[in-house]
Formats: C-alpha cells, sequence, structure tokens
C-alpha cells in the first residue's frame, strides 16, 4: 500500500484527485447557492449576487484548467477565486445571518445554504492543497 501512495504521489495523482474534488464541490456549492441564496421571507434584502456567482464560475473554471495542465499559478487562482466568493458571500447574506441568529421571523438555515458555505471553504483548501508537490524524494 505504501508504494502505491508513494508512486502515486511521484506521478502528481494526489494533485490531481485534490483539484478534481475541489472542481466537483465548487460545482455542487454553486447550485446550492443559487438555490438558497434568495431570502423567501423579504425580512432582508439577501438575493443572488453577480459578486459571488462570477468568482465561483471562475474558481470552478480555474479547477478544471489546473486538472489538465497542472500549473500552480492557475490553482492559486482558484483559491484566490473562492476566497472572493466566500467574502461576497458573507458580504451578501449578513443580514439573513443576523436574522436567524437573532430569531426575528423564524428563518433558520437550510440544507442548501449550509453545504454552500462549507463547500466553498472546502474548495478554498482543497485547492491550495492542491498546489503542494506531494512527491518525497528521497536522499
Amino acid at each position: 500500500m505504501r508504494e502505491f501512495i508513494d508512486k502515486a504521489a511521484k506521478n502528481g495523482i494526489v494533485s490531481y484527485i485534490l483539484n478534481a474534488c475541489a472542481l466537483l464541490l465548487g460545482i455542487i456549492a454553486f447550485i446550492c447557492y443559487l438555490v438558497s441564496a434568495e431570502d423567501k421571507s423579504q425580512m432582508t434584502e439577501t438575493f443572488i449576487s453577480a459578486a459571488v456567482v462570477v468568482p465561483l464560475v471562475f474558481a470552478v473554471i480555474a479547477n478544471g484548467v489546473g486538472i489538465v495542465f497542472q500549473c500552480s499559478y492557475v490553482k492559486i487562482g482558484a483559491f484566490a477565486m473562492y476566497f472572493l466568493a466566500f467574502i461576497t458571500w458573507i458580504f451578501n447574506q449578513i443580514g439573513y445571518i443576523v436574522n436567524v441568529f437573532m430569531g426575528i421571523d423564524g428563518n433558520s438555515f437550510g440544507f442548501a445554504y449550509v453545504i454552500t458555505f462549507v463547500f466553498i471553504i472546502a474548495c478554498a483548501v482543497l485547492s491550495l492543497l492542491s498546489i503542494k508537490n506531494f512527491n518525497k524524494s528521497k536522499r
């Protein structure tokens, strides 16, 4: 088993798998954002924003390019786009988040809402980890 892991690390498969996972989770986060971003109760001014959609789309595209070319600069760009999407998501959703914590109208965080939050963070971390070269050379 150890030989298989060493061989996979030497060939860059670990980086490929991490980047592919970030791509898949990024697509799921994007879909969940589109489903859960708008406040149906109209108690807050929470809406689907291009400031979140555009960085998410660019990050997913960068992950796809990173899978094909295995370029670390593209993966850093994907991380930066996921981070930007996360920051703008918080900026756009802060009214809804405060509303849920204050318990004014009985709103709660839905499954898709939580998945969006968790997966955007996971994608950023996976994109950052996929940069690392897991090849351990013996001296």
